[in-house]
């Protein structure tokens, strides 16, 4: 099914560029502009300089930025095709430790096995496809998940320290190996071609590449090499599996600034469908419905859901059975069992009238991840309303995704975030770093 490569990657030279922590950065759409300027300031050669130019043409920057950078040395492409085996270990909320293992690849791009469970937005693929254009590299790898219940990527870490260790201001320490042994590289394979890559993470830059791929085809003509021989025929993937124990999915939740329904009324209705339990603010109380939404587990086909309204004396628990919801007739079931689908379009859509776009989302709607946070600020009466979810169950993710189907933006936060700037990709020769003819099995 999915075809990866081992690829010759473009990686910091620590001897030019100093401490590769100050070099490395989040991905692009976490970074606000307080967070840019942090970034540029911490390093010359910070990867937001490329990734994120703060410059008034941000893409011609970029590209001269990171050709000076590889003329100087500063970046130095890898001798030998490798896969770039990347373990995070990172705190959870409770104070325990998990560790999540996958792998940096060049992915072979491909509509029907590479599947996604989010539409896109036409100006965030421009973006990227500009930045694409000029630097003619993936700066930052997609995150894809394969389901494999009897293997995991830690069963080919090797026994040597890493080749590169950081820890980020986050206390998470990203460890990457670069395996160059084509037996391992051949079993990685051998185990991921059995299998469908379900997009988790980087949704628009997949699609920025399908894009760049065509118009790269088309620009060639009858002069493009054979399908699957160019560098543009693959996309830096980072890839891990379904049951990898580190793997941790948290929720998004919603902020309405400002709602023209009362708390009484939208209460009223929401009992229609809902069995709603008040519960008196408290930051004890606030802080017990966040574990709730956030950590226990649910009864299977239930939905639920935490609301608070500014002015109403309580926030409410809300559950109710998926199968009793008052979906539009055309909703998949796949959809109807996802306690985002409930929210968008039974308590926005119906309940509130919210116009919601292509994507189940709208404007008027916030995404924060801090639930007490949000909660507390509903009480004030800082914001309007605030509808706290559930994490995405993964196995919802892969159902979805197998269906064909998508759910409403930011459905899943996929934690924690991958590092850009451990390894680039770079797309300026012919073909791709492939070994796969010595890679068998």
């Amino acid at each position: 099914m999915a075809t990866l490569t081992p690829f010759c990657g473009l990686r910091y030279d620590p001897t030019i560029v100093g401490d590769l922590t100050a070099v490395v950065a989040p991905p692009y759409d976490v970074i606000d502009d307080a967070a840019r300027g942090q970034l540029y300031a911490r390093s010359d050669f910070n990867a937001v300089r490329i990734d994120l130019s703060a410059a008034t043409d941000p893409y011609a920057d970029a590209a001269s930025t990171l050709g000076r950078w590889r003329q100087s040395g500063a970046l130095v492409r890898d001798a030998a095709p490798a896969v770039y085996l990347y373990a995070q270990r990172f705190p959870m909320p409770d104070g325990n430790a998990r560790e999540r293992i996958g792998a940096i690849v060049a992915l072979r791009l491909d509509r029907s096995e590479i599947l996604r469970h989010e539409k896109t937005r036409q100006h965030a693929k421009a973006d990227r496809l500009r930045l694409t254009e000029a630097c003619r590299a993936t700066l930052s790898p997609i995150m894809g998940l394969v389901s494999d219940p009897d293997w995991t990527f830690a069963s080919i870490t090797p026994a040597r320290d890493a080749d590169l260790d950081v820890v980020d201001e986050g206390g998470i320490r990203h460890r990457v190996w670069c395996i160059t042994d084509p037996a391992v590289i051949g079993a990685v394979r051998a185990r991921v071609a059995k299998r469908h890559v379900f997009i988790a993470d980087g949704h628009h830059r997949y699609e920025t590449a399908l894009n760049y791929q065509a118009q790269a085809r088309a620009a060639l003509g009858g002069a493009a090499p054979a399908p699957g021989a160019a560098s543009y025929d693959y996309i830096m993937a980072y890839l891990t599996t379904l049951e990898d124990p580190g793997l941790v999915v948290f929720p998004t939740h919603r902020v309405l600034p400002r709602i023209a329904v009362s708390a009484a009324d939208l209460r009223r209705t929401l009992a229609q469908w809902f069995r709603v339990e008040d519960v008196p603010w408290s930051e004890a109380n606030i802080a017990a419905a966040s574990r709730w939404v956030e950590t226990e587990a649910a009864t299977p086909g239930t939905i639920r859901l935490v609301v608070g309204m500014a002015g109403s004396p309580a926030f409410w628990r809300l559950t109710a059975p998926a199968a009793e919801l008052p979906f539009a007739a055309e909703t998949p079931s796949e959809l109807r069992a996802l306690d985002v689908t409930a929210l968008h379009r039974v308590i926005f859509e119906r309940a509130l009238g919210l116009t919601l776009d292509d994507r189940g989302g709208s404007d008027e709607i916030r995404y924060v991840q801090d639930a007490c946070a949000a909660l507390a600020a509903a009480e004030r009466g800082e914001v309007q309303g605030v509808f706290l979810l559930p994490p995405t169950d993964l196995t919802a993710i892969r159902d979805v995704s197998e269906a064909g189907l998508t759910m409403p933006a930011k459905s899943t936060f996929f934690h924690p975030k991958l590092l850009t700037g451990l390894v680039f990709y770079p797309m300026d020769d012919a073909e791709p770093a492939n070994i796969a003819a010595d890679c068998q099995p």
